[in-house]
């Protein structure tokens, strides 16, 4: 919840960079406990979470290619 508060909890987001915005997190947090089951909101909210964590995997895949290449380059391999 330290998300929602932190992002300003802004459901309607703006190109503006000092406005509030809400974060894919903050979103899946605020709308899940009220919206319908089986709902296509529902199923939108499922899709954002397969989102965020293809999106982690991936960044975190990359992050362990770099820190491999970096540690077989110090090594001298």
């Amino acid at each position: 919840m330290i998300v929602l508060m932190a992002s300003g909890n802004a459901a309607i987001t703006s190109w503006t960079f000092s406005e509030s915005v809400r974060t894919l997190s903050a979103t899946i947090a605020a709308e899940l406990a009220e919206v319908v089951y089986g709902s296509p909101h529902y199923h939108v909210l499922f899709f954002i979470g397969t989102v965020l964590f293809a999106v982690t995997f991936i960044l975190n895949w990359l992050g362990m290619m770099m820190v491999g290449r970096l540690r077989r380059k110090l090594a001298g391999a």
